[in-house]
């Protein structure tokens, strides 16, 4: 049985993140655009993503570790394997009269049977095969082709609609959700690689690269900021102007506001797929003054601000 950490790089224990990272450092190095028609190295590129198919999906990993640590019989399976069950866990297969067919038109769970026990076992005709099901001549089929596609945080936050050209040369329009993540991913069927002989063009897949806001940043699905404000305006209360997603808005500071308070702006933050929105969450810094040596008459002020509010000592601990 194929080791799929080996294929990625990664210790056995490494978490999604870790997975996620060497995939697209590998993907980058071993992409048909960059290698040309090196078939070694395209052959690679298939291996790198059959591998990231199986351990980047947290079901599918649990299941690719059972088999992994089971022991292995004579025929190069391993012990307690059942086709059903690994067409559950892997998706796209159904099972038959003459067994199990391990193949749709979208993910074929074959070629992924193929890479962990080998070609023979998927190909049909041989014992193995036989026994735990047989696999359909699947047609040629183009490379998938990986991208990235740039955001801001704001088509990030609601959602857009972006136009790009395919590897095929064809401008698509594609729907970017609202709510997307820094390195979501994006699948567009049939737009990567063509296929020889009239065969089924790859996917492309984009992963998504959220440029950062000057003042925003997502927590969840709220979005916060940090708002200075003065020691009069926090004193005294204020309306202020702060930047969001869909452009400035006034915010109100209460008066006798303190620093380190959250002040929120509901329904302005990320977009669900349910149509609801978090909140934005100002927090509030308040900026001290500098007092210049020679300002007598300001610091003056301060120390009569100090005398007059001496009776509401502020509470430190």
């Amino acid at each position: 049985m194929k080791d799929l950490y080996k294929t990625l790089g990664v210790p056995e224990s490494a978490d999604e993140k870790t997975i996620k990272k060497a995939y697209r450092k590998l993907a980058k190095e071993y992409h048909p655009d960059v290698t040309g028609d090196d078939r070694k190295k395209t052959e690679r590129f298939k291996e790198i993503n059959d591998a990231y198919a199986v351990l980047g999906d947290a079901q599918k990993r649990r299941e690719y570790d059972r088999l992994k640590r089971a022991p292995m019989r004579a025929d190069g399976m391993p012990e307690g394997f059942d086709a059903e069950a690994f067409a559950r866990a892997f998706g796209g297969a159904r099972t038959s009269a003459g067994g199990v067919e391990f193949n749709n038109g979208d993910f074929e769970v074959g070629d992924i049977f193929s890479s962990l026990f080998g070609a023979n076992a998927a190909a049909g005709g041989s014992r193995q095969t036989a026994q735990w099901g047989r696999a359909r001549p699947r047609q040629s089929r183009g490379a998938d082709m990986v991208g990235q596609l740039p955001v801001t945080f704001a088509e990030a936050a609601l959602g857009t609609k972006r136009a790009i050209r395919t590897g095929s040369g064809d401008t698509v329009e594609i729907a970017v959700p609202p709510g997307v993540e820094p390195g979501g991913r994006l699948r567009i069927p049939g737009k990567g690689a063509a296929a020889p002989a009239g065969g089924v063009p790859g996917d492309l897949y984009l992963d998504v690269d959220v440029r950062p806001d000057p003042h925003l940043r997502r927590h969840g699905d709220d979005i916060e900021l940090d708002l200075p404000v003065s020691v009069t305006e926090a004193a005294l209360g204020a309306k202020v102007e702060v930047p969001t997603v869909e452009g400035p808005v006034t915010l109100s500071v209460p008066p006798g506001t303190s620093s380190g308070a959250r002040l929120r702006l509901r329904g302005r933050g990320i977009k669900r797929g349910d149509g609801t929105r978090g909140d934005q969450i100002a927090r509030v810094e308040i900026v001290t003054p500098k007092i210049r040596p020679d300002d007598d008459e300001t610091r003056q002020l301060f120390e009569r601000i100090a005398q007059r509010t001496s009776q509401t000592p502020v509470r430190r601990f």
